[in-house]
């Protein structure tokens, strides 16, 4: 192969694994959201007994752990 054809030829394969790079961290980042809103609708359909056993609490922007030790179980009550 001549130095014009290989290096014709590795800027294109650069490209093509740039563009692979970005569809992959794309695709990465769509799996990301779609897990976390089948988390918020899983966390949705659940009780405050229920969150409460396993250590979060429902709030007005989301959820958060739930801290005993933090600020007294009597808070939490």
């Amino acid at each position: 192969m001549s130095l014009e054809i290989e290096t014709v030829f590795v800027s294109r394969a650069r490209a093509r694994s740039v563009l692979l790079s970005a569809l992959r961290a794309c695709a990465a980042e769509l799996g990301r959201i779609y897990r976390r809103r089948a988390t918020a609708r899983a966390l949705s359909r659940l009780t405050q007994k229920e969150l409460q056993d396993i250590g979060l609490v429902r709030t007005h922007s989301g959820y958060r752990s739930l801290h005993h030790d933090r600020l007294g179980a009597e808070y939490w009550d």
